[in-house]
């Protein structure tokens, strides 16, 4: 037996994985699970001991399979939302409550909007779940709001209108969320720990706050609403980060710790991540790669001390038991090294609103400390840029000859540099590279919102708006061109840009890509997409006054409903775009795709009703993964004693139609 032992270790952790998808024999196994799974995980390992070394019983499973949560957020409005993730818990049928997450994260969920983060790939007992907990703690959040182009810390207060404080006893707030019935979380019996799900964890913003602005600061009514489902309701790409452990140029893939966020101690479980040796694209310690270039790099790196970070997609895969399915993290980009960080240089992240010579200022500022904490900055921050600055663009192999000369004004950027605080109490990072370490700068897609002036071929002007949601107002092009830039016709070259929709002169376009080099407008930006209105992500958002209403809707039905607006306010939001709710659109559920027979869907609508006032530092929401169950119980749980507060739809809106259609809804009541 002790043969059969050493030869599952050597399989499990072998830097040349011999299976063709190393990503079903990953044993997972959290320190902090507690003395029930560190009984489990000797069953664990010993099973797939029996499995990979071939010892001919038929008599065992590893009792456990993998559980992939991922957070992410459905925005609101603000420029900070930062609070401490506790812990998750499930509860499942046989085991009762588990705790597969239990590692205390800092988290800025006005990061999540456009990904999600792999927050654990945790092992968990077989069982069917029914209800997920999870604990936020606002002792130390961070929350701002816009005030006239301006980040602004909140007061936060609690429904009852106490300020959230230690002294008060409510800065613990707990969500309790109960599963659909029909897409419970279920790890089945299986050899090793093939059995594998996602749980996907998204943090409703909107839905979980009340903003007012009449005072001063801003106060914010806190009361979070979150939902947990099999499936995202969305496809956003997954950022995984975590140290290297090693690497198969065979196989075409690489594995590392799980780390997310800003994490610097805990490893919560490991993961493979499989390279598209034609596409993927690596920047590694300022160099660019594509595909098995890229990986055979990274091979190269120390591993247990390079950083990586991939954004990738999530592919349900089958495996010989047909009732058990795992998955395929693809990455489409993947970060490396000195490029994403390292143990000499602290980040800072947010967006050039001024360059004078070679320093930047930076507004809505995030600063990355390597002891694992950020802190975001309502002030003004600083960067130094030289000769000796790397620079590089996500994701990007088409951009040549960049340099310190690249970054310019309106561009979002994340510095790498030695920081300091001097006397001027101004946050300041010095990436020059004149110090011991590299100074690096990541160039970062940037959104442009305005209407469509003109365009021609590979070209257009737009009359800008906003950049990255800030107001143009609050940017400094001086030194951008030879001549003043000029918002009103805003230059954007076009050329190999994919374009969403047809834009028509007046209309609103949302534009992403880079800023041109400083000194070289026009163009003032490149453009690596284009979407018109109705391809935009958008919010709709309706709050009645503080007494509620129990009767929100004014139809509801299979098709759709439409909402009472007489004792409401209500607005759809599209990135940087308001548009008033003067007549109720029809709101009607996105379609689920079509499934691969035996596979879990990518992709699913989820619908949630929640009761804010169940007790003071606790919520209980109901999550449907089909329109018909979360109409069926919206008459139950709307009533006298817990009426309707808010409402809350993401999707994409048809202005001209009046259509809203959704693929989350989240009712507040």
């Amino acid at each position: 037996m002790e043969l059969c032992r050493t030869d599952a270790l050597e399989s499990l952790y072998s830097t040349q994985p011999k299976s063709p998808n190393p990503t079903i024999l990953e044993a997972v196994v959290h320190p902090s699970f507690g003395r029930y799974a560190r009984l489990s995980s000797s069953a664990l390992l010993c099973a797939a001991a029996i499995f990979a070394a071939g010892c001919h019983s038929n008599n065992y499973t590893s009792g456990f399979g993998i559980a992939w949560v991922t957070l992410s957020d459905t925005p609101g409005d603000f420029t900070s939302y930062t609070v401490n993730v506790d812990s998750l818990s499930l509860t499942g049928t046989v085991n009762g409550v588990v705790a597969p997450v239990q590692a205390v994260e800092t988290v800025d969920f006005t990061k999540l909007d456009k990904i999600s983060e792999l927050w654990s790939a945790a092992s968990l007992p077989n069982d069917t779940y029914t209800s997920a907990s999870i604990v936020l703690d606002y002792t130390n959040a961070n929350i701002s709001v816009m005030v006239n182009g301006v980040p602004t810390k909140a007061t936060l207060v609690d429904p009852a209108g106490k300020q959230l404080t230690s002294a008060n006893g409510n800065t613990t707030q707990t969500v309790n969320v109960t599963f659909d019935p029909a897409h419970q979380p279920v790890i089945q019996p299986t050899y090793a720990s093939s059995s594998a799900i996602r749980l996907a964890v998204d943090f409703d913003i909107a839905a979980s706050s009340v903003v007012n602005m009449a005072t001063s600061p801003p106060t914010v009514t806190v009361k979070p609403f979150m939902t947990v489902a099999t499936s995202a309701s969305d496809t956003k790409p997954i950022r995984v980060r975590g140290p290297l452990i090693n690497s198969s140029i065979g196989e075409g893939t690489y594995t590392v710790y799980v780390r997310p966020f800003f994490d610097e101690v805990n490893s919560l479980g490991t993961l493979t991540i499989f390279n598209d040796p034609a596409k993927t694209v690596y920047t590694i310690n300022g160099t660019t790669y594509v595909g098995a270039a890229g990986l055979t790099a990274l091979s190269q790196t120390s591993a247990g001390t390079t950083m990586t970070a991939a954004y990738t997609t999530l592919q349900p895969t089958a495996t010989l038991n047909t009732s058990v399915t795992a998955g395929d993290f693809k990455s489409t980009f993947v970060l490396a090294g000195s490029t994403l960080e390292d143990f000499f240089t602290q980040g800072l992240e947010g967006d050039v609103i001024a360059r004078n010579g070679n320093t930047l200022t930076l507004r809505g500022s995030t600063l990355q400390i390597n002891d694992g904490t950020s802190q975001y900055n309502d002030a003004n921050a600083v960067v130094l840029v030289g000769p000796g600055t790397i620079v590089t663009v996500d994701g990007n192999t088409t951009l040549k000859g960049l340099d310190y000369n690249s970054v310019s004004v309106g561009q979002h950027i994340i510095a790498r540099g030695i920081y300091e605080l001097p006397a001027s109490g101004v946050v300041t990072l010095d990436a020059t590279g004149a110090n011991a370490s590299a100074g690096t700068v990541r160039l970062v897609s940037t959104e442009l919102w305005g209407a469509l002036v003109s365009s021609a071929s590979g070209s257009l002007l737009l009359n800008l708006q906003t950049i990255d949601n800030w107001p143009v107002a609050n940017y400094n092009f001086t030194g951008n061109g030879a001549g003043a830039v000029t918002p009103a016709s805003y230059a954007v070259n076009t050329s190999g840009a994919v374009t969403t929709g047809v834009p028509a002169a007046g209309q609103p376009l949302w534009i992403g890509g880079i800023t041109t080099p400083f000194g070289s407008a026009p163009p003032d930006f490149n453009a690596f997409t284009i979407n018109t209105e109705a391809s935009v992500p958008a919010r709709l958002q309706v709050d009645w006054t503080s007494a509620g209403t129990t009767t929100p809707f004014a139809t509801l039905t299979d098709a759709g409903l439409t909402i009472d607006l007489s004792n409401a306010t209500g607005v759809i939001r599209i990135g940087s775009e308001s548009v008033a709710l003067t007549a109720s659109p029809l709101i009607v559920p996105q379609a689920a795709p079509a499934a691969t027979p035996g596979l879990p869907p990518i992709f699913l609508p989820a619908f949630a009703i929640g009761n804010l006032t169940t007790t003071a530092s606790t919520t209980a929401i109901t999550v449907f993964n089909t329109f018909s169950g979360f109409m069926a119980q919206v008459p139950k749980s709307i009533v006298a004693a817990t009426p309707a507060l808010h409402f809350v739809a993401t999707g994409t809106y048809n202005r001209a139609a009046n259509t809203f259609t959704a693929s989350r809804i989240d009712v507040v009541n």
